[in-house]
Order: C-alpha cells, then sequence, then structure tokens
C-alpha cells in the first residue's frame, strides 16, 4: 500500500537532507505514557516526526569502557546535525500550512530528572524506527542503537508507522557489559516511564558524571551497550 503522499514526501525530503532514517508516530499513543515538559506540550500536536541519523561505526569501535574523546565530539556533532535537519524539516511542514515543533536532540529541561521535553526513544520506537532495548536504548535493524534522534511536533495529518517487534530475545551482551552494573536484563516489549524496571539510572547515572569529568569528554555519555550490541556492527553509513 503506498504512503499518503504527504509521508512519503516527508521521509525523501528527510532522507535527502542527510537524515538516515525516518519515520512517523502517533502522538496519542504517548500521551498516558509519557510525562512532557511542559505537561501539556502535545496538546497542539498529532504526530512525531521521529529522524535519526547514524554514529560512525569506526568512532564508536573504538569505545572500551567508557567514551572517548572522538566520540565526545562526534555525538556532539550528530546531534547539532540532527537540530538543523528538525528546524529544515519544521520549515517544510510549515510551509504546506501546519503547525510544527522542532525539539532539540540532546536538550534537557528538567534537570532533577534529566530529562528533554519529550522522550525521543518513545516517538522513535512509536514511528517504528527501532524497538527499546535492555539498554533502554532504541535498537534499529540496521543501525542498531548507533544513531542519534530528534522529533519534530506537528498537527500534519501525516500517516503513522507501526512499532517494531522486539528482537532482543536472550541476548545478555549489554547487562554483562555495562560498566555501572546498571542494566538489569529485564523484557522491554511495554513502555517504561521512568526506566526504572529495566536499568538503574542512579547507578548510571553515577558513572556519566564520572565520564563526563574525563578530558575531552564534557558531556553525560558512555557509549559502551551502543558498542556492544550485535544489531548494527556490521553496518555502513
Amino acid at each position: 500500500m503506498d504512503l499518503p503522499v504527504e509521508t512519503a514526501e516527508l521521509k525523501e525530503f528527510c532522507l535527502a537532507h542527510g537524515a538516515d532514517m525516518a519515520g512517523v508516530a502517533d502522538l496519542g499513543l504517548l500521551q498516558e505514557r509519557f510525562p512532557t515538559r511542559p505537561p501539556g506540550l502535545l496538546d497542539d500536536y498529532v504526530r512525531g516526526i521521529s529522524i535519526g541519523i547514524a554514529l560512525d561505526n569506526e568512532i564508536v569501535e573504538e569505545i572500551s569502557g567508557g567514551p572517548t574523546a572522538a566520540y565526545a565530539r562526534h555525538y556532539s556533532e550528530v546531534n547539532r546535525l540532527l537540530d538543523v535537519l528538525a528546524k529544515d524539516v519544521a520549515s517544510w511542514v510549515a510551509d504546506g500550512g501546519f503547525r510544527a515543533l522542532a525539539v532539540p536532540a540532546s536538550d534537557i529541561v528538567d534537570e532533577n530528572d534529566r530529562r528533554g521535553a519529550v522522550s525521543h526513544r518513545a516517538v522513535g520506537r512509536l514511528a517504528g524506527l527501532g524497538w527499546v532495548g535492555k539498554s533502554l536504548m532504541l535498537v534499529n535493524p540496521d543501525f542498531g542503537p548507533r544513531f542519534r534522534m530528534v522529533t519534530v511536533l506537528t498537527d500534519m495529518p501525516l500517516s503513522p508507522d507501526e512499532p517494531l517487534e522486539n528482537r532482543c530475545g536472550n541476548c545478555r551482551l549489554c547487562t554483562e557489559a555495562c560498566v555501572a552494573g546498571a542494566v538489569k536484563d529485564a523484557g522491554t516489549d511495554s513502555y517504561y516511564e521512568k526506566g526504572s524496571e529495566a536499568v538503574d539510572m542512579d547507578r548510571c547515572m553515577a558513572v556519566l558524571e564520572e565520564f563526563r569529568e574525563q578530558p575531552g569528554i564534557g558531556s553525560l555519555i558512555c557509549g559502551v551497550c551502543i558498542k556492544i550490541c550485535p544489531f548494527g556492527q556490521a553496518s555502513e553509513k
């Protein structure tokens, strides 16, 4: 079945402007499960456009026990590219006569919970970009968790994509590799509002804080579970 013209054109626009993947989420499925900052952020929007850019495999492969300075620089640059792309997509939507709001790729608006305005992972999951892995990273069939996401909220009546089936199965690689011992090897077929069922966020954040203080890092990043996941290891951007 062919996609509605607007949805097909949207995805073509995203891919032509640097995205490696793009999907559309039905925000009605998100409202009750994931809080937004501010609480009524989604009231005027019905769809979430999830856009992903893959991380460089060679840089990811250099990760061993924690982030490298090269990974930190690359992480920041991909976030910047996503924010530019999100603004371009929002302008494309606005040119069509609809509302659009670009939500930055890595922008913390709640310091207590260290959360952004909306969960990019939750939107990406609903948009069919991947399933939620045991480390709570979104796992794409081709790129694994080796990608970053950004979200554009819109009232454009795009046809939503379908979530993907979880394919983690009995794999325990991210559980065993986690340097914080934070991944609990829990199934992630359902949504997690805070993620506590799958990951001990306090232990995770404590290690991320330590990594941030290392020379050349400066961000709350790790990358170990991203590297170890078997999905995406053979992919090339």
